[in-house]
């Protein structure tokens, strides 16, 4: 599971959404925007190096962009006050510039064009008489220079030889973050060094918009068309993932937090664990009438997976929507007037979202707090407001194996007399898991009847945006609702 470390990337993220809004809600954006830079990275700040100083505030420069929503191979070239005159139109969702396809996305600017997929000798090397990495390569690439090993990459073939015969552990492959944890090998690197991504591979699980230590990759937000909303008191429904326990304070409750939401200016606000109880009796009745390989359909990124790398079980998907559009589809139809807004901490939302026309925003968790804190709201100290009905079973779905297990408790309520025999459950818990699940099968070692596939290492709870360690939202998760 994802160990969840704060860093400076995450800092520098929130700080720029929470400027960013309090700027529009105080009415001074079009002031602050071309000084947002210096005000996140001021002159005062750590910096001994005044090249890196400016380096950062370019970092900046270009993450105000993504913060605005807007299409970056559009705007790349132009400066924060060249965008001024487009802000209005911007801000309420009317501008040409605005994002509509791409959701993860590369600062090439940016990119540390890291080093990677070699083997390097460290400092560790003690030019030992053994000289096992000399002796075992197969190229004759290993040599002794200067009083420690040395590869000539001329003649290296990458084998890994030569770190595995090393006693002190001093040779090492250096792997570039972004592109060890792609699956699909959507990240490729262009001949100046710098990253892309295919978007022909990529299904938008977010690994590499969380691996990157430079914050090259991004994501367009919608944070402040939805504020915008908000300030002028548009008729807005606000929906939130199960994922959102502990989220926001390990003393903030989900009553609370749905208290905050509606003093942000929501007009209603719904659990998705609502529309998650819905299609865990939709799929166990699917499941119940088919007796076939069922794969869930409540992670997009899943789902994208399975339609790129695995196309001949994309006939076993569920037909069933996720929860989140499940339940926008449902709450649409009772408020028509009304504009719809997730809360969670999924990239590949925003995709489906925009796939399936509904709901009309999506927030994260970090762009969420960020409005809280501008607006001067802190949950913890609101008073609890009930939450809709929803079985734990559908809470669960927050983390890897639940979606299964709430399936699977469905299809014992409705099956009675039509289950003969024992599920065979299979819960991926990441896309490495994923795959591994589907080679199984396909070589006959594995038989399965529901196949719940997560993207993210743990479920949503280690989803991308998220704001708390994982493991505090799943011991929460488990106290709250099966205890």
């Amino acid at each position: 599971m994802r160990k969840l470390v704060l860093n400076n990337i995450m800092k520098i993220r929130r700080k720029l959404y929470l400027e960013l809004v309090r700027s529009y809600k105080n009415g001074k954006l079009k002031e602050v925007l071309p000084r947002l830079p210096k005000m996140i990275i001021p002159d005062n700040d750590h910096f001994s190096d005044k090249i890196r100083k400016f380096y950062e505030r370019e970092i900046v420069k270009e993450k105000i962009k993504f913060a605005l929503g807007l299409d970056y191979s559009k705007v790349k070239d132009m400066e924060l006050y060249e965008i001024l005159p487009f802000l209005e139109d911007i801000i309420r969702g009317e501008s040409e510039l605005l994002e509509k396809e791409k959701f993860v996305e590369v600062i090439r600017e940016v990119c540390s064009e890291c080093p990677g997929g070699k083997y390097y000798v460290t400092d560790l090397c003690r030019n030992c008489v053994a000289h096992s990495c000399v002796n075992v390569c197969p190229k004759n690439a290993i040599s002794i220079v200067n009083n420690r090993a040395n590869i000539d990459y001329g003649k290296c073939i990458n084998c890994g030889l030569c770190a595995a015969a090393c006693p002190y552990y001093a040779i090492i492959k250096l792997e570039r973050p972004c592109e060890s944890v792609c699956f699909s090998k959507a990240i490729l690197f262009s001949e100046e060094g710098h990253m892309e991504i295919v978007k022909e591979r990529c299904y938008l699980c977010g690994a590499c918009y969380v691996a990157c230590p430079f914050g090259a990759i991004e994501t367009p937000s919608q944070i402040m068309q939805v504020v915008h909303k908000l300030l002028n008191k548009e008729k807005l429904i606000a929906i939130y993932a199960p994922s959102a326990i502990t989220q926001f304070g390990s003393k903030v409750s989900l009553q609370q937090f749905r208290k905050a939401l509606k003093n942000l200016g929501f007009s209603f606000v719904f659990e998705v664990a609502v529309g998650a109880d819905m299609v865990a009796e939709a799929e166990a009745e699917h499941f119940l009438n088919t007796k076939q390989l069922m794969l869930t359909s409540c992670c997009p990124a899943f789902v994208y997976f399975v339609e790129k790398k695995f196309p001949d079980f994309l006939e076993n998907v569920s037909p069933i929507s996720s929860p989140m559009v499940a339940l926008a589809q449902k709450l649409r139809k009772e408020f028509p007037d009304y504009k719809i807004v997730f809360i969670g901490p999924c990239i590949a939302k925003k995709k489906e979202a925009e796939d399936n026309n509904i709901p009309d925003y999506v927030l994260t968790f970090e762009e969420t707090v960020a409005i809280f804190a501008a607006f001067g709201i802190e949950p913890m100290l609101l008073e609890e407001e009930n939450l809709e009905e929803a079985t734990p079973y559908a809470w669960k779905f927050a983390a890897s194996g639940g979606v299964a297990g709430a399936v699977e408790y469905y299809i014992k309520k409705l099956s009675k007399e039509r289950l003969k025999q024992d599920l065979n459950l299979f819960s991926a818990s990441g896309i490495e898991e994923c795959i591994k699940g589907f080679k199984e099968m396909k070589s006959g070692k594995l038989t399965i009847d529901i196949f719940e596939g997560m993207a993210c290492d743990g479920g949503c709870i280690a989803g991308p945006c998220i704001l708390v360690d994982p493991r505090i939202s799943l011991s929460k998760l488990k106290k709250v609702f099966f205890t």
